[in-house]
């Protein structure tokens, strides 16, 4: 058992309403037929909003995307009001960009001198740490004959 019941076929939308309304009972319908998603009305917003200029400096209260999704939304919610939010001057929590299409230019450049530079300090580091580690026996041979030169 995969989880899904033959017997139970979901209608589009209605596995959405379901898991927003965390309903998991089968005996109730949760979408009656006219709220069930047209799909062809679903594709042809995503096509129009492909199609649309949605930057946030764009869309004013009569933007033909603000137009759009009031009078989509008016037809399926019985209340739909439309509020302009401005951001505050002082502190704003966002920020919005003049330009609507940037350039970005990326150079792939090989750090060949940034790795022959690590690589010296790397064994130059290491090297020191073996002759460090190597004179040690011959430190100790030293101070155990000053030692020794010392007591006599």
């Amino acid at each position: 058992s995969s989880g899904i019941n033959a017997e139970w076929p979901l209608r589009p939308g209605e596995g959405i309403a379901r898991y927003i309304s965390d309903l998991s009972d089968k005996s109730v319908t949760i979408l009656d037929d006219y709220l069930v998603p047209n799909k062809q009305l679903l594709a042809r917003t995503v096509e129009f909003l492909a199609k649309t200029q949605r930057s946030a400096t764009l869309l004013q209260r009569d933007s033909p995307v603000m137009l759009n999704l009031e009078q989509t939304l008016s037809k399926y919610a019985s209340e739909v009001i439309v509020s302009e939010l401005k951001a505050s001057k002082r502190d704003p929590e966002f920020q919005f960009y003049d330009q609507t299409e940037t350039k970005l230019f990326a150079y792939n450049v090989k750090p060949a001198v940034f790795d022959l530079f690590l690589a010296i300090a790397v064994i130059a580091y290491l090297g020191t740490i073996y002759l460090c580690v190597g004179s040690i026996p011959h430190g100790m041979t030293y101070l155990y004959q000053m030692k020794k030169l010392k007591s006599s």
